[in-house]
């Protein structure tokens, strides 16, 4: 029977906290390549030749970019798992450090051993993406706050023609120049990967889906490989309904949950009220849910759903969106 080793990472900026199991050996390694090559020569003196080793640790962004690079030089499997995820999974705890914490995460990873799947390597090109679109964000975000202000001023009755106005105004033209670059950046990173092009080419036969759109969907689902359908997209970007029942005394509405990727499901509103107002069968659908006494919400959530089926689809078929019927 073949033996599997799990190896719980608590990544850090500076420094990880490795703990291996079932033989329980802890140690902190810097995180750096030097760092990393002592973590190879522990690994090969606990694992045989016929061991499977699994390295298990938290979404930490950026600070474990440099590890799982030279994890998968090396063909060490290795899977990032949601930091909420562990925590609940571990009941009441007190306290915490970072040689706790790895100890933790080697503990989940070694009761769910049988089921941990190896993550897939990210495709080339989607890194840029992500780091593009998530400045973006931040830029777009900033932007919108001095837009507010502006507006504020000008409902308050307040100068907005004086130098605190002028200097809004001045700082808005300035993020949208920043802005409008970045989407250029974010164009050119899409055109110079022909997987990631193709794909952006079919989303964007789908109306309601824009560059942001498309580009979004490729960097959250590592080029349509990370999920394996819509459904399952769906549970983690918030758009799937979930029933609330218990007993025969609590019958609560079917509702999304709040633990989702919002970022995402923010972009794929603004692709829903895109494309009822383009789309003359998501238009006529729509419509006739609100008619029904359907909330606008609903409705809406149910057109997202829609669309994340159609990008699904034409990915899949590896052709773009046609319109098979047209709404009267």
């Amino acid at each position: 029977m073949q033996q599997t080793l799990i190896v719980g990472v608590d990544v850090s900026k500076m420094t990880l906290d490795i703990h291996i199991k079932p033989s329980g050996y802890w140690v902190k390694i810097p995180n750096q390549p030097k760092g990393f090559r002592l973590l190879l020569k522990e690994l090969n003196r606990e694992a045989s030749a016929q061991s499977r080793v699994m390295v298990v640790m938290e979404h930490t962004g950026k600070y474990s970019w440099r590890l799982e690079n030279f994890l998968r030089s090396r063909s060490i499997d290795y899977c990032k798992v949601p930091a909420l995820e562990i925590k609940r999974s571990q009941g009441l705890v007190r306290g915490k450090n970072d040689k706790v914490d790895s100890e933790r995460i080697a503990m989940y990873g070694w009761l769910r051993r049988d089921e941990l799947k190896a993550d897939q390597p990210i495709v080339e090109g989607v890194r840029e993406l992500q780091d593009l679109l998530r400045l973006r964000s931040k830029l777009v975000r900033q932007r919108s706050g001095y837009m507010c202000r502006l507006k504020e001023m000008k409902v308050s009755g307040e100068e907005t023609k004086g130098f605190a106005g002028n200097m809004q105004r001045k700082l808005i033209n300035e993020f949208t120049e920043h802005i409008c670059s970045l989407e250029k950046e974010i164009r050119a990173v899409i055109q110079a990967n022909s997987a990631i092009q193709k794909t952006f080419n079919l989303l964007r036969s789908i109306k309601g889906v824009g560059l942001i759109v498309a580009a979004s969907m490729i960097s959250c689902t590592n080029n349509f490989s990370r999920f394996e359908n819509a459904r399952k997209f769906n549970c983690y970007a918030g758009l799937a309904p979930f029933d609330y029942l218990s007993g025969t005394s609590i019958r609560g509405k079917s509702r999304v949950s709040h633990l989702a990727n919002k970022e995402v499901k923010a972009i794929l509103t603004l692709a829903a009220s895109t494309a009822i107002q383009h789309d003359p069968e998501l238009k006529k659908y729509y419509k006739k849910r609100v008619a029904e006494g359907k909330s606008k919400m609903n409705s809406l959530n149910v057109v997202r759903t829609k669309i994340v089926a159609r990008m699904f689809a034409v990915v899949k078929r590896q052709s773009p969106y046609q319109v098979l019927v047209q709404a009267a």
